[in-house]
């Protein structure tokens, strides 16, 4: 059966403008309630795959509710002024794409949406509809549902009258009865006054409609039944006024007719600065850029027609982790021929001499299977890496989701890779990351997993021992204390030992305010308790630490390396995070534990792969501070790098008015934390909590920061706003982060303040690092010795023979000082050593 969405447009886009933090096009329109309406709307579409779909608002003027009741909706708040432009430009972006546009003068968008709903039931569809609007709900019934918005716009649910009834005790159809009782202050609908939801709910269950309700007045509490009798007239005049038209005079089909005009929505949507959109512009409404290729029938059957094409794109059919094992690829050339066949047909192809230019779909992928070797002297593009570089904070980026059905992949892959072309050339630098770090870092990552980290098994066969063991004596040592044995990972049973049996204070409660935390904040302040008091907390904390080190890296990275002989090889992920850091998983050697006794032992059970090697890192010192002078421009920090000062006493000697050679630790201790809190958005109440002063100490601090560093409080205010007007954060080599797109799962405007202010400087430090590890890499190619294997962030490790660590050293920090174009020098501090506990 066919389904029919109905949306409820102004309802939805009003939900979406309060659920969406404030985005603006260029010219400082702002858009965050379409962003969030068209992104709802795409999830739902992609859900149910409805056959058609239409979108009602309310038409201008009064309608026949008002005539009845002058006062209806008359005290609703002013509509916000950053809601009021965006309206109209969502009906024109809905129209422009194809979307049926409907008002009706006279009544509301709810009964246009009940109406169309009936019509599509009585012509044998589904309706489905999609609105929070309560008043809809008396629509349930046979053929039409609800998609109820249920937290924010992320969240939806599915309602159907059985569902209704289950959680009401009444059918759809008494919901104007139900609601008449109740009122709705929000329309200035009166109900009966001081009849409240659960008696709305209890009286309308029982009696079903008003009618029965009134008859019956003497079986219902004496107390409600005043009430009863005082608002008759209001009650039935509310359900007037509540229950919707099913006969505004539609057509079905009419209703549902609309054409697409593409080009008049990619032209708004540039205007916006919607580029995700635009792309399900061109997917929905098959503008010419997305269109499938005119192609021959049938396959090629010889991969020797290939041969002589100097561009091809290549695709992977099936990864050839079932049945026997060989991977699948489809290649094509752009006049429409194609053909499919195993690693050695493409390899073969490629190393021909003849192709110059190869459009692939997941590059890494590709070279992992067939090696580098056939690449060597190619141009490659990559779908993954220039989808990413558009959209970095999109969840996928390969083909499955990008490529569009009915045409064959590889062709596919031609025409997707021509649109997203020319919207990389849209923004200045773009093309020079990809080409330049991004596609150049590929085949430097394969290098790393390759190289991979050796695991001691005597260590860590050790170390799980006395981990075990330490857990075990703690577990005895709580179970004496609580005189019977207590399941320390269950949360419940922790706190009632710490909150009934010991009587200890108890603070905060759980997300859901059922039962007591027993967060390490609350245990780490039971455990500044005197003595006995914090004696279990205590031992709770260690337990929680060991358990975490047991089950969190010693188990799970022993496992890794029984893989391959004690060798531990992470996949690194180049188009992963919103900022441009690489990261590391299965398993994950960017998070090791940094600190403490049990972290050096980890480390320590880390060794280089070949026997008589050592390692060799280099660390950049303070980074994303030495960016922030850049784009701030403030004079003070550029001068103070320049001269290769201490930054953080210099800055407690700006802040404190204090000269540095009488700075104290602590005082530095203090700059260094506003230094980087700033950075990362910190406010001046999480500084008060970091410090343990009160708010207005620590207002009075950040008060000075930016006294002392106008440059940096000027960077930081101008930064999210600029980036708001363009529609992206942008790193200083041209990456760029879309703010509609990083904006989504944040749920204030601080949240993504915080992004648009971080994503350049962080993203500029992982540009920075990326093209040092190519360049390394480039100094040291063919050299079996030298293996790069490792990156976190703001260092790089890599693995040689004993003897080259000097000269391996000195490459490593010439080209990651050289790696930066800023206006201050980039430092790095070196060490040598046998184990990642040494470096």
């Amino acid at each position: 059966m066919e389904k029919i969405l109905i949306v409820d447009g102004h309802g939805l886009a009003f939900r979406a403008f309060y659920a969406v933090p404030p985005l603006s096009a260029p010219d400082g329109t702002p858009t965050n309630a379409i962003t969030g309406f068209m992104n709802m709307l795409a999830r739902v579409e992609e859900d149910l795959a409805p056959g058609r779909c239409a979108v009602v608002f309310d038409a201008p003027g009064p309608t026949f509710r008002h005539e009845a009741f002058p006062q209806y909706k008359e005290q609703r708040r002013p509509t916000p002024e950053e809601f009021k432009p965006q309206v109209p430009l969502l009906r024109e972006l809905l129209e422009l794409m194809g979307y049926p546009v409907l008002s009706v003068e006279g009544v509301e968008a709810d009964d246009v949406i009940a109406s169309l709903a009936r019509l599509a039931v009585g012509a044998g569809r589904r309706a489905v509809i999609l609105s929070s609007d309560k008043d809809l709900l008396q629509v349930l019934g046979d053929g039409v549902t609800m998609m109820r918005p249920m937290k924010g716009i992320t969240t939806l649910a599915e309602y159907d009258a059985a569902a209704f009834e289950r959680e009401h005790g009444f059918p759809p159809e008494s919901v104007p009865d139900y609601l008449a009782l109740l009122g709705d202050a929000a329309d200035n609908v009166p109900g009966v006054p001081g009849v409240g939801e659960k008696t709305a709910l209890q009286l309308v269950g029982q009696w079903g409609t008003l009618e029965r309700l009134f008859e019956s007045l003497d079986e219902v509490r004496p107390a409600v039944r005043k009430k009863l009798e005082a608002g008759r007239d209001s009650a039935f005049r509310s359900r007037e006024l509540i229950r919707l038209r099913l006969d505004v005079p539609l057509g079905l089909d009419e209703s549902l007719a609309a054409e697409p005009r593409p080009e008049g929505a990619l032209s708004l949507c540039a205007r916006l600065g919607l580029s995700k959109l635009a792309e399900r512009v061109r997917r929905r409404a098959s503008a010419p850029e997305s269109a499938a290729p005119v192609v021959r029938e049938g396959m090629i059957a010889s991969w020797e027609d290939l041969a002589g094409a100097d561009t091809l794109a290549a695709v992977l059919l099936d990864a050839g982790e079932r049945g026997d094992g060989e991977a699948r690829f489809q290649v094509a050339v752009p006049d429409g021929r194609f053909a499919e066949g195993g690693p050695d047909d493409l390899r073969g192809l490629l190393s021909r001499g003849g192709v110059r230019t190869a459009f692939v779909d997941d590059c890494k992928g590709l070279m992992t299977r067939l090696g580098t070797a056939p690449f060597e002297g190619l141009r490659v593009w990559d779908l993954r890496t220039a989808h990413y570089l558009l959209h970095p904070d999109r969840g996928s980026h390969g083909p499955a989701d990008l490529l569009p059905e009915g045409t064959p992949p590889a062709l596919g892959l031609l025409d997707l890779a021509r649109t997203l072309d020319a919207e990389i050339d849209r923004h200045e630098g773009l093309r020079d990351v990809m080409e330049r770090i991004d596609l150049p870092l590929i085949p430097v990552l394969i290098g790393m997993e390759r190289a991979g980290i050796r695991l001691d098994f005597g260590r860590f066969d050790a170390l799980r021992s006395e981990l075990e063991e330490r857990i075990r004596v703690i577990e005895g040592e709580v179970a004496d204390r609580a005189g019977e044995e207590v399941n320390l990972n269950s949360p419940k049973q922790v706190a009632e030992l710490l909150f009934v049996r010991l009587g200890l204070p108890s603070g905060a409660r759980t997300k859901g305010k059922t039962a007591f935390s027993t967060s390490a904040s609350v245990l780490e302040g039971l455990a500044d308790l005197d003595l006995p008091h914090s004696d279990v907390p205590r031992l709770l904390l260690e337990h929680r630490e060991l358990s975490k080190m047991l089950s969190g890296f010693v188990v799970p990275l022993r496992k890794s390396a029984e893989l391959d002989g004690g060798v531990i090889h992470t996949t690194f992920e180049a188009a992963f995070t919103g900022t441009g850091r690489l990261s590391s998983r299965d398993p994950n050697l960017q998070n090791l534990p940094a600190f403490g006794h049990w972290a050096e032992r980890i480390k320590a059970g880390l060794i280089p792969v070949g026997e008589g090697n050592v390692f060799v890192a280099a660390d950049y010192s303070q980074i994303e501070l030495r960016v922030l002078a850049h784009f701030s421009r403030e004079p003070r920090l550029i001068e103070a790098f320049r001269r290769g000062m201490d930054i953080h006493r210099e800055t407690a000697s700006w802040v404190f008015g204090v000269e540095p050679d009488f700075v104290t630790p602590e005082l530095r201790r203090v700059a260094k934390m506003v230094n980087f809190g700033l950075l990362y958005g910190m406010s001046a109440f999480g500084l008060a909590e970091r410090l343990g002063v009160d708010r207005g100490e620590a207002a009075g601090i950040v008060k000075r920061y930016f006294e002392a560093l106008p440059g940096v409080e000027r960077y930081l205010e101008e930064s999210a706003a600029q980036a708001r007007a363009v529609g992206y954060a942008r790193t200083l080599d041209g990456r760029i982060r879309p703010v509609a797109e990083a904006a989504e799962g944040l749920r204030d405007r601080n949240g993504l303040n915080r992004v648009l202010v971080n994503t350049p400087i962080q993203g500029t430090a992982a540009d920075v690092a990326r093209r040092a590890m190519v360049e390394f890499a480039r100094r040291f190619s063919g050299d079996g010795d030298v293996r790069l294997f490792l990156q976190v962030h703001d260092s790089l490790v890599c693995e040689c023979p004993e003897e080259r660590a000097e000269e391996v050293g000195a490459v490593m920090a010439e080209v990651m000082k050289a790696a930066g174009r800023l206006s201050v020098p980039l430092e790095t501090a070196l060490k040598t050593g046998r184990s990642l506990a040494e470096v």
